[in-house]
């Protein structure tokens, strides 16, 4: 047997153990040290201590722990609150929608619960079904996944793929435009051209999101590392806020995760197996051999290992490396093959019924799950079409 089939055993392993145990970390290792031990037998181990004591694992450690970190620290500090008030008065129903992406810009664990609460009283006083505010909130708090670089996922990508995150963000908000294209259909009832303007509410809301201008200014636009923009961040907003000892306490222990570290390290690990096997580039040409088109299978097969997952980190460990012979690594990255494939995986993870976001909004609002597919169905169809028209149009053009 080739490296190729020891890579889709080792997949299957690793959706099994999810679908069983919801254990991303305990998967992937698992998963990674069966693929490892079979094509490089003892030699594995030692490729899992040098990506231990890899720079590039602990620089990942620093990046996603600071951005849980800071996702924490502005839900205790108060800053959601504050800007929850202020777009409620600035912008009255269309709140609904704002909420959720703004929210979204703070990735934290269960953070769409976090929005579904702060828009509750907007959709009583609205009239919004339980079943219309599950779908706004899930949809519109997912909105950023593909380029926002506090998502797990996101600066895994950038990692596995070689390349800067602003080569990603480039890519990526072609997925985020295709989601947006799908609310039109939906946001009729809850948007308003009226928008209020005051000096103190508009204060208040740039005063409890200053620190995401922090860093789109140095990590997007100055292009300085994740890893000292983000401590800088919450540095700032800490000398700011002056959290006391216990809410300090907090913050740290919501944050520190053993479950993260030992995911981050088990993705390197799996990438560095596939990488050393070459058994991503075996997979391709198998699919050539047997004439299948790589685009089509790239993008049913990353939708069913999105829907099959649910979760987006657990998708861009497995996926990404598996097909980064057609995605293309560092100098040979390919912008619209990464569309293709992490538009398709990620509208699968949108409709996964494994998505602890859907399945928090939907049981807060006491929504009916079948009805809320009504419309995340429609949404994903139309993402979908988008993204394979943006596939079509810049690859024949």
């Amino acid at each position: 047997m080739d490296a190729s089939l020891f890579l889709l055993i080792s997949i299957a392993i690793i959706l099994f153990i999810l679908w069983f145990r919801k254990n991303v970390a305990l998967g992937i290792l698992i998963g990674a040290f069966f693929f490892g031990f079979l094509t490089l037998k003892t030699l594995c181990f030692q490729a899992f201590l040098n990506t231990i004591l890899a720079k590039e694992t602990f620089r990942l450690i620093i990046i996603i722990l600071s951005a849980f970190t800071l996702g924490f620290s502005m839900q205790e500090l108060g800053l959601l609150k504050t800007l929850s008030q202020a777009i409620e008065f600035l912008t009255g129903k269309n709140g609904i929608l704002l909420l959720p992406m703004l929210v979204g810009l703070m990735p934290m664990p269960g953070g769409a619960l976090i929005s579904a609460i702060m828009i509750k009283e907007l959709c009583e006083k609205y009239h919004a079904t339980p079943e219309e505010a599950t779908f706004v909130n899930y949809w519109c708090r997912h909105l950023w996944v593909p380029i926002w670089p506090l998502y797990p996922s996101f600066v895994l990508g950038a990692s596995i793929l070689g390349i800067h995150y602003y080569q990603l963000f480039k890519a990526g908000i072609f997925v985020t435009f295709s989601m947006l294209l799908s609310l039109p259909l939906f946001m009729k009832k809850f948007f308003s051209p009226r928008v209020c303007v005051a000096l103190t509410p508009l204060k208040s809301l740039i005063f409890s999101i200053y620190p995401l201008f922090i860093i789109i200014f140095l990590a997007l636009i100055m292009h300085i590392d994740l890893a000292i923009t983000l401590p800088i961040t919450i540095l700032i907003l800490f000398l700011h806020k002056k959290p006391s000892f216990s809410k300090t306490k907090i913050i740290f222990k919501k944050t520190l995760d053993l479950e993260i570290v030992l995911l981050i390290i088990g993705v390197l690990f799996y990438k560095k197996l596939i990488l050393q096997t070459g058994a991503a580039a075996l997979f391709l040409r198998h699919l050539t051999i047997l004439h299948i088109p790589i685009p089509l299978a790239a993008f049913v097969l990353a939708w069913i290992i999105g829907f099959a997952v649910g979760i987006e980190v657990g998708f861009a460990a497995i996926v990404l490396p598996l097909l980064l012979g057609f995605i293309g690594e560092g100098a040979h990255f390919n912008p619209l093959n990464f569309i293709l494939v992490f538009g398709g995986g990620f509208t699968g993870i949108m409709l996964s019924p494994m998505h602890l976001c859907l399945i928090l909004t939907a049981k807060y609002y006491k929504a009916s799950l079948p009805k809320v597919y009504r419309s995340l169905s429609l949404a994903g169809l139309t993402t979908s079409l988008s993204i394979w028209g943006i596939y079509l149009l810049f690859s024949f053009s």
